[in-house]
């Protein structure tokens, strides 16, 4: 149990200063979103440079257990997991995987357009919108599919409020739809 941390241990979670919240979900909130990217240090000029999204952990894995994990037989992976300072969810873990058999890692094709069924986004909230779009527009392998577009959302959720927002999409170097929503 690391202090000021929320720890869980479903479905009962413990809350900073110890204090019991019962989860209605069997599981817990994202852990992180795992991007298999095809060069390890032009996808950290985007999410650790230009996003400022902190490096958590890296680490260089390789072995039988590894490779099983992603359907090999031999494997090594560089991992580096991101976020904001300390958290332990809502990671992004970026994995570079390489030296595999039999066969290497499949390529999905790089002219899928946005939106496609079961194609997933990156949603991250910020409040600096043009600094970041500033900065990516400058990062190789950045691409654009819009700008920032306000838009107005009428009514209030319990997740989300009534508000006018702004949201600016654009793909990684490896082709990953991110959302920037602010």
């Amino acid at each position: 149990h690391v202090t000021g941390v929320q720890t869980c241990a479903l479905p009962i979670c413990h809350e900073p200063g110890g204090a019991r919240v019962v989860t209605a979900s069997l599981v817990g909130p994202v852990k992180r979103v795992t991007l298999w990217v095809r060069d390890l240090e032009r996808s950290l000029a985007v999410y650790r440079d230009a996003l400022g999204l902190q490096v958590l952990e890296q680490k260089d894995l390789e072995g039988p257990a590894i490779a099983a994990l992603v359907g090999l037989e031999r494997a090594r992976m560089r991992i580096v997991h991101l976020g904001d300072g300390h958290a332990t969810f809502g990671w992004v873990g970026l994995y570079e995987v390489s030296a595999t058999a039999p066969r290497p890692l499949a390529m999905l094709p790089t002219d899928v357009r946005f939106p496609a069924y079961g194609q997933a986004t990156v949603v991250f909230e910020t409040a600096a919108m043009a600094t970041l779009v500033e900065r990516l527009q400058r990062t190789p392998g950045v691409t654009f599919v819009t700008l920032p577009t306000e838009y107005l959302k009428r009514e209030a959720t319990a997740a989300m409020p009534a508000g006018r927002y702004s949201e600016a999409i654009f793909t990684d170097p490896d082709g990953m739809p991110v959302s920037l929503l602010g």
